[in-house]
């Protein structure tokens, strides 16, 4: 009796491993993927500007977009690996999801851009002007943000790991570890 309870535990795990596994699948394969306009693409690489373009989902690893203008396009869920994207216009693009790893993004206009559950791995943002851009719930790491503007920046929310912000422009910004929206030079000018 001791074995038939042991073999029919062991069984019924099994099957509930299995049956779990088949309805995890199913639902995998029903949740929607971003998907590009192809035609938004070619313009890109071709025109070197997509402003208001649909990217979402697309794959721009390895890319050379320096000083492109992709201004207020949707680039959610991009992967963007080992890309370099210096002097590009970003400003207001919705990057929610994105993944920026190992990103050259060196002055880099990215005011207003939504970077939400974005990942950011190694990534240098050395001069990049982030003004009023919402990170949400952005995971960083081991990014440089050296002399960068994030003037107003929502950080607020992130998961900030080993990061360098040598020289940046914090003022106004919301951060995980340290609120920068109160003492800065206007402020002090102003009550003058």
């Amino acid at each position: 009796m001791i074995i038939r309870d042991r073999f029919s535990s062991r069984h019924s795990h099994a099957l509930l491993g299995a049956s779990s596994l088949a309805l995890l699948s199913g639902f995998a394969f029903s949740i929607p993927t971003p998907a590009f306009d192809p035609e938004d693409l070619g313009q890109l690489l071709q025109e070197r500007t997509c402003s208001h373009c649909d990217l979402s989902g697309a794959d721009l690893r390895f890319l050379d977009l320096s000083g492109v203008n992709l201004e207020q396009a949707n680039l959610s869920e991009a992967n963007f690996y080992r890309s370099t994207i210096d002097d590009a216009d970003l400003s207001g693009a919705n990057l929610t999801g994105a993944y920026l790893a190992e990103v050259s993004a060196i002055a880099v206009n990215l005011n207003s851009a939504k970077l939400d559950r974005a990942t950011v791995y190694q990534a240098d943002f050395t001069g990049a002007t982030l003004y009023g851009t919402l990170f949400g719930e952005a995971y960083i790491e081991g990014s440089i943000f050296n002399n960068a503007l994030l003037v107003a920046a929502d950080m607020s929310r992130i998961i900030s790991v080993g990061n360098d912000f040598s020289g940046a422009i914090l003022c106004g910004a919301d951060m995980v570890y340290g609120d920068y929206r109160y003492g800065c030079l206007g402020d002090e000018e102003s009550a003058n």
